[in-house]
């Protein structure tokens, strides 16, 4: 069992990560020319490598049972947090105008990448293979969810095309599963050759995966520093984000991870996502698709913060129920 100072010790530094980004953009280190260059590498590049490191070593995911609740949930979490959201921003007095869209969006959806990334990897070592792979296959759903749903919400219409769903993370997990489906490590234990070179493959893969996390946190951070302090802060945007990412959510996920005939992983994957705070992109789709950014800025800003308080309180009370 991991205590309370040890998830502390995992959880500050991923905090530490992004503000040392922001001041890499108030020192003028990381620019913003260097902006796209560096999102594209992330996107297209590190992540896709480290996705595909994980879902190909992922024994787990050979069964399709286990892929379908993968999926399945994350699409379900996100339709229920939007829905939450959507509610509580209306409790609260937000309508249309006056950041109701941007604050559904972002206090809707958790974050299921950089920062549920190294958790993983520190609270459950042992397994972490197989849970990164989860995780990924996981994100299948919330990013089916997001853009749905989501974007539904953000814009006022849904998509213009399903190739507005593709981005590189997502061609990657379709990617890796159907390689897992194909069993193409099989194919690779014929012949020496293609041993060599699935394994040389793996090992590139891996070694591009690890930048994945670090970088993106600190770009993180330079988004975060560039918003920050241009707009009034709205407590009552705060306390409806603290509803629904540290009240509400938490007790759906974890409720799920109970009740669902899901693997023992996959239940560790999602007791991390219960303990998340708000994603940090829904600030980016708030300010392209001419939503509110600031409402945006101010949910991930205050889950953020309190999580460094309820990360190990969430974490440290579910896995006493659930027993993992």
């Amino acid at each position: 069992m991991v205590d309370l100072p040890q998830i502390l010790v995992a959880v500050i530094p991923i905090y530490l990560l992004m503000v040392v980004g922001g001041g890499l953009r108030r020192a003028e280190v990381l620019g913003p020319q260097m902006d796209a260059g560096l999102t594209r590498l992330v996107i297209h590049v590190l992540y896709p490598a480290l996705i595909l490191d994980k879902i190909l070593r992922a024994e787990l995911l050979r069964d399709p049972q286990v892929v379908f609740w993968a999926i399945g949930v994350g699409f379900a979490v996100i339709v229920i947090g939007l829905m939450a959201a959507l509610a509580v921003g209306r409790l609260i007095g937000l309508r249309k105008g006056t950041g109701w869209r941007s604050f559904t969006v972002t206090a809707g959806v958790q974050n299921y990448g950089y920062v549920a990334i190294p958790l993983l990897i520190v609270f459950f070592p042992q397994s972490e293979t197989a849970v990164l792979g989860l995780l990924f296959t996981h994100s299948l759903g919330v990013e089916l969810g997001v853009w749905t749903l989501g974007m539904l919400i953000l814009r006022g219409r849904p998509m213009k095309s399903p190739r507005e769903f593709l981005s590189g993370p997502i061609v990657a997990v379709v990617v890796g599963l159907t390689l897992v489906f194909v069993r193409v490590d099989l194919l690779a234990e014929h012949s020496k050759v293609a041993g060599f070179v699935f394994e040389t493959l793996l090992n590139l893969l891996h070694w591009l995966g690890l930048a994945a996390f670090p970088v993106g946190l600190l770009l993180i951070g330079t988004v975060i520093s560039d918003l920050l302090g241009k707009e009034r802060y709205s407590p009552r945007v705060g306390v409806g984000s603290l509803i629904v990412r540290m009240i509400l959510m938490p007790a759906v996920i974890l409720s799920l991870a109970k009740v669902l005939p899901v693997v023992t992983e996959f239940k560790q994957v999602l007791l991390v996502q219960a303990a998340m705070p708000s994603a940090v992109t829904p600030i980016v789709y708030a300010r392209h698709y001419g939503a509110d950014p600031a409402a945006a800025v101010h949910v991930v800003l205050t889950t953020s913060v309190a999580a460094i308080v309820t990360i190990p309180v969430i974490i440290s009370l579910g896995r006493m129920w659930l027993g993992v």
